[in-house]
């Protein structure tokens, strides 16, 4: 749950922030967002199909961990881009790989609750993801920003360090994402798993 509070406040950023970013950094108009959400929904379908079938081929752990992996490589190559293609190539990458950590981490809630009280950590689950939904949002905004205002005091123009700031704050995406994958790599999924089953067993 912990992990989860913290790389799903990268997915929640990279959510809130898409259009924003596209706007300010490539100059997207209204239809160009509303093709790149359309874009990124399409993946995303794609990308609950088939990391549905990865957990069953490879776990909850190893799945997940490859999706928040693929989020990390696109938040790099989203601090990299250049231009509006190279954004709608990201997008939707971006939006299969969404799909993993998003159906996966339910996954793994299921397969990691006792025996009879899926209910209670469901419940827990969706407490840590509303807490996601304002903590990596705000830093983002603070960050973004705060950068927009530094690098214009240094001269910048304010169009110039308005994209600074948001290119900066894209960064403290990845850092959520880097953060939750050290705190998962230290789940026992295969502990968790034994647990359940002698759960089960018992009752």
């Amino acid at each position: 749950m912990v992990a989860f509070l913290v790389y799903n406040d990268g997915v929640i950023m990279a959510l809130d922030f898409a259009a924003i970013i596209g706007a300010v950094l490539f100059g997207l108009t209204q239809q160009d967002l509303i093709i790149f959400v359309i874009l990124v929904q399409i993946t995303n379908v794609i990308g609950a199909y088939v990391f549905g079938l990865w957990v069953d081929r490879l776990g909850g752990k190893q799945s997940l961990t490859l999706s928040i992996g693929l989020m990390i490589a696109v938040i790099i190559a989203m601090y990299f881009a250049q231009n509006s293609t190279q954004f709608f190539i990201i997008g939707a990458v971006a939006g299969f790989a969404m799909a993993g950590t998003q159906s996966v981490s339910r996954t793994m809630v299921g397969i990691f609750s006792p025996a009879g009280q899926s209910a209670e950590f469901y419940g827990f689950f969706a407490v840590a993801g509303r807490t996601s939904s304002f903590i990596g949002p705000t830093v983002y905004g603070l960050l973004a920003a705060g950068a927009a205002t530094w690098f214009e005091g240094r001269g910048e123009t304010a169009v110039i360090a308005e994209q600074m700031g948001q290119r900066l704050a894209i960064l403290s995406i990845g850092l959520f994402l880097l953060v939750g994958l050290g705190l998962l790599a230290l789940v026992n999924e295969q502990k968790a798993r034994a647990a359940a089953r002698t759960q089960i067993t018992h009752r």
